[in-house]
């Protein structure tokens, strides 16, 4: 894997202690099962269009799914554990948002075939260590105009 490196507009690395929040973007992101619910690898795929700062996550359920005009709820992922696998993935704070971060270092699938399957295998990984929290639409509360 190349060096770590980050994005114009990634700030600090996030301690272990935090929590952060995928959003399912696509159906395929998820797999609903009667017996447990649980993320796809997909869900940690790294497309074109990250390639400059990372995988985005939330710090707020809410920020996870901010700028999606859908979604198809959301898992949740402990940095510790992001951190802790060998693949030199750093979780980095959003430096224009403050409740949104970044999964860096993550490998692109369409670089080489070596890359393709080192996606595959750190997008499993993660998506075996994340929690489903919902795998229907999450709409947010709008924030109370007398407040």
């Amino acid at each position: 894997m190349a060096a770590p490196s980050v994005g114009n507009n990634v700030g600090d690395r996030l301690s272990d202690d935090r929590e952060v929040f995928r959003a399912f973007s696509d159906k395929s992101y998820r797999e609903r099962k009667a017996a447990r619910n649980r993320v796809r690898s997909g869900a940690y795929q790294l497309r074109e269009e990250d390639i400059a700062d990372g995988l985005s996550v939330g710090l707020t359920p809410e920020a996870a799914v901010k700028h999606l005009q859908t979604n198809y709820g959301y898992c949740s992922i402990s940095v510790g554990t992001i951190h802790a696998l060998p693949y030199h993935l750093e979780v980095r704070v959003d430096l224009r948002d403050p409740v949104h971060a970044f999964i860096c270092n993550l490998p692109l699938l369409t670089i080489s075939d070596e890359q393709r399957e080192l996606a595959l295998l750190v997008g499993g990984e993660l998506a075996r260590r994340s929690e489903v929290i919902t795998c229907d639409p999450f709409i947010p509360e709008a924030p109370d105009p007398a407040h």
